[in-house]
C-alpha cells in the first residue's frame, strides 16, 4: 500500500466542528465590540456641550442653561444638511438639559445599537474638575454603555 494522501472525513469534520465552536464566541463578541465603538463615538459627538458645560461650571454658576452660562445658545443639535454642528453617521441628536447641564445624546436608528438607545452625560463638579457621570437607556440590555 502507498502511504495516504490527503484528509480523512473525520478529520475535516473535526475542523469544522472546531471552527463552529470558535465562532459560536467569536461573533456575540464582536456585535458586543461594534455596539461600544458606536456608544463610543456618541460620547465623542458630545464635546462640544461638555467642554462649555465644564467651563460654566468651573466659572462657579449654578445654572449652566443656555444664556446662562457658557453653554452654546442652540441647546439642540439636530443632524441636517445644514446644520454648521456636525454629527457622525452614529448620533441623530444631541441635546443639553436644562439647568442641570445634563448632555443626552440619542442614537441613530440604524447600526448595531438598539432603536431608542440613549447615553446620559451627568456633570458634577469636585475638587479635581468636572467628572462625568455616564449612563445609558436602551430596549434591552445596556453591555454597549461606555465605562466613562
Amino acid at each position: 500500500m502507498k502511504g495516504q494522501k490527503g484528509f480523512t472525513l473525520i478529520e475535516l469534520m473535526i475542523v469544522v466542528a472546531i471552527i463552529g465552536v470558535l465562532s459560536a464566541f467569536a461573533v456575540p463578541a464582536y456585535q458586543n465590540y461594534t455596539k461600544r465603538a458606536h456608544a463610543s463615538e456618541m460620547l465623542s459627538a458630545t464635546a462640544a456641550f461638555k467642554t462649555a458645560v465644564g467651563i460654566c461650571l468651573l466659572d462657579g454658576k449654578s445654572d449652566c442653561s443656555s444664556g446662562n452660562g457658557g453653554v452654546p445658545a442652540q441647546q439642540q443639535f439636530q443632524k441636517s444638511a445644514t446644520d454648521d454642528f456636525t454629527i457622525d453617521s452614529t448620533v441623530a441628536q444631541a441635546t443639553l438639559g436644562a439647568s442641570t447641564g445634563t448632555v443626552v445624546a440619542t442614537a441613530v436608528a440604524k447600526g448595531s445599537l438598539p432603536v431608542g438607545a440613549t447615553v446620559v452625560l451627568t456633570p458634577t463638579l469636585s475638587t479635581n474638575g468636572v467628572v462625568w457621570e455616564t449612563t445609558c437607556t436602551g430596549n434591552g440590555n445596556t453591555d454597549w454603555c461606555p465605562a466613562s
